[in-house]
């Protein structure tokens, strides 16, 4: 299982590097973010990789779930918290379907993907004293990478959607 997903990757990154060096003679310099996101994130490539990303999904999730909500700037609070819920609602979701995700959901997903993001870099992020925050919301961000590169991964076909 594990070289039939490393071909797999190998494969992609083939596509990738021919894409890229189209695009560069049409003077594109620079992939798209969703392409990026995608090629980099957490992920299991391969014909095996949804079922493995579902089952992982609900591990992490399973072991995400009852750790209560960490102490958190003030200032942020609000904003982490809404966050959470969302999240919370996309991969719930996600998971009673069976790994399938309501396509509504991909903006959402996404921004919440920037915000947290954003989050663990400036607000959470070292020197900060909030390491139990740092470590529930890195885990967040880990389902939330797997779920969005599993429901809506990068293809030639939709790469002005991402």
């Amino acid at each position: 299982m594990l070289e039939l997903s490393r071909n797999a990757w190998l494969a992609e990154i083939d596509a990738f590097a021919d894409r890229r060096c189209l695009e560069k003679r049409k003077h594109r310099r620079s992939p798209l973010a969703s392409e990026v996101r995608y090629l980099h994130g957490w992920r299991w490539p391969g014909p095996e990789g949804h079922r493995v990303m579902v089952r992982e999904i609900g591990v992490l999730w399973a072991q995400h779930v009852p750790v209560p909500f960490p102490d958190v700037p003030s200032s942020e609070r609000d904003d982490l918290v809404e966050l959470n819920a969302t999240l919370a609602d996309c991969v719930s979701a996600y998971l009673r379907n069976n790994g399938s995700a309501d396509p509504g959901h991909k903006a959402t997903l996404l921004k919440c993907l920037r915000k947290l993001r954003r989050h663990l870099g400036h607000h959470l992020g070292s020197p900060s004293p909030f390491y139990d925050a740092y470590d529930y919301h890195r885990r967040l961000l880990k389902v939330t990478e797997l779920l969005v590169n599993d429901a809506f991964p990068f293809t030639a076909e939709t790469q002005d959607q991402g």
